[in-house]
C-alpha cells in the first residue's frame, strides 16, 4: 500500500465558514494521484493537484494549481506520528514564507487537514483546518 492510499476517494470537506468536496483518484497506470478540490459559497474556490512518488529519493512530490492563479511545488511523505506532510522546500509567494499541508488523525473514512505557514521553516502557524469525511459515510 502506498502512503497516500488513504486519500483516494470522494470526500466531503468542512471548515469554519465553509464546505466543499474533494475527489482524489489514481491515474496514469496508478502512478499519479490527482486531486480535484471544489469549495462552495460563500467563497467559491477550486484547485487541482498531482502527486507522484519518487522512488530514488523516497519522497512524494506534489504540484498544486488553483482558481486564484496559485502554483506551488511541494515535497514530503509520511511522518513518524502517522501523519502525512507536504511542504514547500523554500519560501514562496510575495510573503516569502514556507507553506505546508498536514494530514493527521487518518482513519479509513476520516482525516484532518491543516494548511500552515512558517517564516523560518521550524515554527508553524495554522491558516486553515479542514475535516474530511468520506462521502456516503454518516457521522457516529
Amino acid at each position: 500500500m502506498d502512503a497516500l492510499d488513504f486519500w483516494i476517494g470522494e470526500w466531503d470537506a468542512s471548515w469554519d465558514g465553509g464546505s466543499g468536496i474533494n475527489i482524489v483518484t489514481r491515474e496514469f497506470g496508478g502512478h499519479v494521484i490527482v486531486e480535484r478540490f471544489e469549495a462552495g459559497p460563500p467563497e467559491p474556490f477550486s484547485g487541482l493537484s498531482v502527486s507522484v512518488h519518487d522512488s530514488a529519493s523516497g519522497q512524494w512530490h506534489q504540484t498544486w494549481v488553483d482558481s486564484t492563479g496559485s502554483y506551488w511545488a511541494f515535497a514530503g511523505g509520511p511522518g513518524d506520528d502517522g501523519s502525512f506532510v507536504f511542504a514547500t522546500p523554500e519560501r514562496v509567494d510575495a510573503d516569502q514564507v514556507f507553506k505546508r499541508m498536514v494530514f493527521s488523525n487518518i482513519a479509513h473514512d476520516t482525516f484532518d487537514w491543516r494548511w500552515e505557514f512558517s517564516h523560518d521553516g521550524r515554527q508553524w502557524e495554522q491558516r486553515w483546518a479542514i475535516q474530511y469525511r468520506r462521502q456516503g459515510v454518516t457521522k457516529t
